[in-house]
């Protein structure tokens, strides 16, 4: 049966293997693995069941990659990495875009690595016309799902089912990992996440998320694991919310309760709270595929205010900052009860525009301009330079979607069986590795403890430099869970009050985890 829904993030991965029945897959720069011990470890590194996979960073353009294989004989194929949708689906060798040089050039986007069905022994046809994903200006891929093998970090599952684009705007396929309750068809079907755990790779339908530092060129996905030399202090565990729907919570995004946020302008400037409206705690989308964070407009423009950054809305509707600005810049976020995930100033100053400062709006104040990491969502859906709309008008202010510019921050594992996260402050461009597999007979995240402090180099666009204030701290965030933490529509609840979320639907919240790749066309700068 077709039916449509909107994709969110894309993140794009390349693979690694490690240890079977648990799948890490790095993200920033390669690196040598080394097994290391730190107290606080409640079991043994895991030999078996668990698989890391490499994830590439395209620093220039956004987005983490990983290289993956698709039927028999194996096809390559180069896939995002997207915790904000939940098929995986790839593109075809006929697709119309790799076919057309009129849609590549009006869409600016071509096809690298694609799929033959013919190609494969192990093809199956699921449903002809099955596959539709639409984007948030009607734009989208469709065609039709199949079934085939599907290799991974060395992990193969069998006869997963994915879509198959003949018709798309996207040159490049996308891996979902989200609940397969949200998959893009009303007949719901084992995903990639549920077919790990099915066939037996892994022991629990969890994974963790290392997106590293902004200049790193990799970082890591670990299936069925937590990496304890990934983070510092404890893991935080707080409940991942239901949306509701007509009356009946059920999950179907990966959100959190947002508490508070602080910012810090740096040079011993003043921190301020981040105002909230009523004081009420905000969903968060935790979404990899998204390469900003995009926040509503009361919560964004006391942000904007705090770290002095500049919204243009007569021409890009993006919001800018002095490249700069000060090094020890950083924002707080609180999540849950325990949670506290600091973001400094070298993950969210981005300097996106290093040799076409000439292009930015002569109303931008900056005489170096910097993409500000954070966005407002009413200001990049109204743009009238955006090539995409980013949020919808029905989209509410009852939620927040924080992307790469938030989660490089952060370590942060997510168990869709017990439908939980975990958080901790992310230990940038760590060379060790201690693998703790996540077994079926865990009540939830276990309570383990990583690293106790930031390692001392981070890495940068002309290599490795100390780590200073704005390069990863040493903040650790608190452990212990926030046990039955609850979203409400009440503008009067607080974070003890959240349990579920309404507001906009699936489809609309899946929309706000769009890709964004950066582009300069016409001298404006857009979303491509």
């Amino acid at each position: 049966m077709r039916s449509t829904s909107v994709i969110s993030s894309l993140a794009l991965f390349s693979a690694a293997a490690t240890a079977a029945n648990v799948v890490e897959i790095s993200l920033n720069r390669l690196r040598t693995e080394h097994p290391g011990f730190y107290p606080g470890k409640l079991r043994s590194r895991a030999t078996t069941d668990t698989y890391v996979e490499q994830l590439v960073n395209n620093v220039t353009g956004g987005g983490y990659y990983a290289t993956v294989q698709v039927g028999t004989p194996g096809q390559t194929q180069v896939l995002v990495i997207d915790t904000g949708s939940s098929d995986v689906w790839v593109v075809a060798s006929d697709a119309n875009l790799c076919t057309s040089k009129f849609l590549q050039s009006q869409y600016g986007d071509t096809c690298s690595d694609t799929y033959n069905a013919n190609k494969s022994s192990t093809y199956e046809l699921v449903d002809s016309d099955g596959f539709d994903i639409t984007y948030l200006d009607g734009t989208g891929s469709s065609g039709d799902y199949f079934s085939d093998n599907f290799e991974i970090a060395g992990a193969t599952i069998k006869s997963l089912q994915m879509g198959l684009a003949t018709e798309t705007v996207r040159g490049t396929g996308v891996m979902g990992i989200s609940y397969s309750s949200s998959v893009s068809t009303t007949e719901t079907y084992p995903n990639l996440i549920d077919q790990f755990q099915k066939q037996g790779l892994i022991s629990t339908k969890a994974y963790s998320l290392y997106l590293n530092d902004y200049h790193s060129q990799t970082g890591s996905i670990l299936f069925g694991g937590v990496d304890t030399e990934k983070f510092i202090g404890n893991l935080s565990v707080m409940p991942i919310l239901p949306t509701t729907r007509g009356g009946t919570n059920s999950y179907t995004v990966l959100a959190v309760a947002l508490n508070s946020m602080v910012a810090d302008p740096g040079s011993g400037g003043d921190s301020s709270n981040v105002a909230f409206p009523s004081s009420q705690a905000m969903p968060a989308i935790l979404d990899s595929g998204t390469t900003l964070s995009y926040l509503p407009t009361s919560i964004a423009s006391s942000l904007f205010e705090a770290v002095n950054a500049y919204t243009d809305d007569e021409v890009t509707g993006y919001t800018f900052i002095d490249c700069e600005s000060p090094s020890d810049l950083s924002v707080t976020f609180s999540l849950g009860n325990g949670a506290k995930i600091v973001v400094p100033a070298a993950q969210i100053v981005i300097d996106a525009f290093a040799g076409y400062q000439s292009l930015i709006p002569s109303n931008v104040p900056f005489k170096n301009a910097c993409l500000f990491g954070f966005q407002d969502l009413s200001s990049a859906s109204s743009s009238s330079s955006s090539k995409l709309s980013i949020i919808s008008a029905a989209t509410s202010s009852s939620y927040v979607l924080l992307g790469d510019t938030f989660l490089r921050s952060a370590y942060a594992v997510y168990d869709l069986t017990n439908n939980e996260i975990a958080l901790a402050q992310s230990n940038l461009n760590t060379t060790t590795s201690n693998v703790v597999e996540l077994q079926a007979s865990d009540s939830g995240i276990p309570t383990l403890t990583g690293v106790k402090s930031q390692q001392t180099t981070a890495a940068s666009s002309s290599g490795s430099s100390t780590t200073g204030g704005g390069n990863g701290g040493t903040t650790t965030g608190s452990g212990g869970s926030d046990g039955t933490v609850t979203v409400t529509a009440s503008p009067t609840k607080n974070a003890a009050g959240l349990s579920a979320f309404s507001g906009p639907s699936f489809g609309i919240l899946a929309s706000a985890g769009a890709a964004f790749f950066f582009s300069i066309l016409g001298g404006v700068l857009v979303l491509a």
